[in-house]
């Protein structure tokens, strides 16, 4: 019961610590968002020169925002992401993103650990996708790949597979990288009104997400094939034969 309340505190003053930095934000922000709303091509270099004349104050809310909405279970910090790459521009947005998605990784599997059972998801349907997998890592490697599968589930398969924190890392400094970038260079389109940029960003985004839930599918039949089908009386033979 205590476990339920403090989660419940701890949601509550973060998403109240988030609607306050949005608003710090916004007041900040205000200025370019009258700019867009009369928007004319020919206040487009202005545009790009106001929203990125900006400070380290600002970076800093907006790399908190990142890894509070992924450390919060049930949040999402795709619009941040966004926002990054249309401050930033795609290389220094994607780095914001990548570093506050392991921030937030990490505060999240500290979470789990202190607030949550790991346990009780053996029983869920995804939990047993990613670590029915012949080689597990690669598994969560995709699962924080794909942005429309719960944080806090592949979170912890994470935590129950892997026991060092290295091993936990490393599929979370791999994943977190494809869509950290997409986004940013969403952004930087949006910012520049290029559409055949966004259109490419969005064929991109679906590639992988289609790829990525195949190779987990394919994966998961190769490793339930292998255990209907043992192999290992091959070994004996091809030692005989050498």
């Amino acid at each position: 019961m205590k476990r339920k309340i403090i989660r419940i505190m701890l949601f509550v003053l973060g998403v109240l610590l988030g609607l306050l930095l949005l608003y710090h934000l916004y007041l900040s922000y205000l200025p370019e968002l009258k700019l867009l709303i009369h928007f004319n091509p020919h206040n487009e270099a202005l545009l790009v020169k106001m929203v990125r004349s900006h400070g380290i104050e600002d970076l800093a809310l907006l790399f908190i925002l990142n890894a509070i909405c992924v450390a919060i279970p049930g949040l999402s910090n795709g619009i941040f992401c966004v926002l990054n790459g249309i401050l930033y521009g795609p290389a220094f947005g994607f780095v914001v993103n990548w570093l506050g998605d392991i921030l937030g990784q990490v505060i999240l599997m500290n979470l789990l650990q202190k607030l949550y059972n790991p346990e009780k998801l053996t029983h869920s349907k995804i939990y047993h996708l990613l670590t029915n997998q012949k080689f597990p890592q690669v598994g969560l490697t995709v699962g924080y790949m794909l942005p429309f599968i719960p944080s806090a589930s592949v979170s912890y398969a994470n935590l129950l597979i892997n026991k060092p924190t290295k091993s936990r890392m490393l599929p979370i400094l791999i994943g977190t990288v494809p869509f950290a970038y997409l986004y940013a260079y969403g952004g930087d389109s949006i910012l520049h009104l290029n559409a055949e940029r966004l259109i490419k960003t969005v064929i991109f985004i679906v590639a992988i997400a289609a790829l990525a839930i195949a190779f987990l599918l394919i994966e998961k039949e190769i490793k339930e094939h292998t255990k209907k089908v043992p192999g290992k009386k091959l070994i004996p033979r091809l030692k005989k034969e050498r």
